[in-house]
């Protein structure tokens, strides 16, 4: 039979690894989000995007601004669903925007709304109304990512899109779509920004330094307690 301190050494070095290995995990993750708000600071400074230089072939950088003014497409709204905000769940409103002087078409997500029945109306807002004319938005690019395996697929008879998928978007609005980049509205301003129209994205990721510590502690204190536990037994017992 196995004694009592094989068993304990069983269980406790890797959970003594899996620990370290998610301090690891959190580092990492703090210094891709640290890299992430360099590269928002540094688009966030360039000039935005007006629809002159707007093009398909045109390299954006993601966190670009950008200045469209244009026409949503009528009665083409697609339901982003399964959005949280501020613990209540509701759905992103996904439009399609053409910004003169252009043939372009883009995906713009013109805000968050809660599932409850009165507040479905969004066309009764300024930027969300599709019957008003020469609107003016200011936005931020995006990169489309590519669909997670845990993320359900689409169904777009019942308007439920749980990942953007410019291809089929561009089939039920009738119109082709950017299928790299969409636009996020950015409505939040800030007191020094208001002149502008813009507010700068902010990436909050001073959490991972805690989790780290958090787990490296974890770890140090786990291995303390087995060596204090086993190493003297062990070298008395010879």
């Amino acid at each position: 039979m196995l004694n009592k301190q094989l068993i304990s050494s069983i269980i406790i070095i890797p959970t003594i690894i899996l620990l370290s290995l998610l301090g690891n995990w959190q580092v990492d993750r703090l210094e891709y989000k640290k890299e992430l708000q360099r590269k928002i600071d540094i688009n966030f400074l360039l000039p935005p995007i007006l629809n002159q230089d707007f093009n398909e072939d045109l390299n954006i950088n993601e966190y670009r601004k950008i200045k469209l003014v244009g026409d949503f497409i009528k009665k083409v709204n697609f339901h982003l669903v399964n959005q949280v905000y501020k613990g209540e769940v509701g759905f992103n409103v996904i439009s399609v925007f053409k910004p003169y002087q252009t043939h372009k078409y883009i995906l713009v997500n013109r805000g968050w709304f809660p599932n409850s029945k009165k507040h479905k109306r969004y066309n009764s807002h300024l930027l969300l109304n599709d019957t008003i004319q020469d609107i003016t938005i200011n936005g931020i690019m995006r990169s489309i990512k590519q669909k997670n395996f845990l993320v359900p697929n689409n169904e777009p008879d019942k308007n439920l899109w749980f990942y953007l998928d410019p291809i089929q978007m561009s089939k039920e609005s009738n119109v082709f779509v950017n299928k790299n980049y969409y636009l996020k509205i950015n409505n939040k301003q800030e007191s020094t920004e208001k002149k502008s129209g813009f507010a700068k994205n902010k990436v909050h990721y001073k959490h991972h330094l805690f989790f780290s510590v958090t787990w490296y502690f974890l770890s140090f204190i786990l291995l303390m307690m087995y060596i204090y536990s086993y190493w003297p037994k062990r070298l008395s017992g010879n």
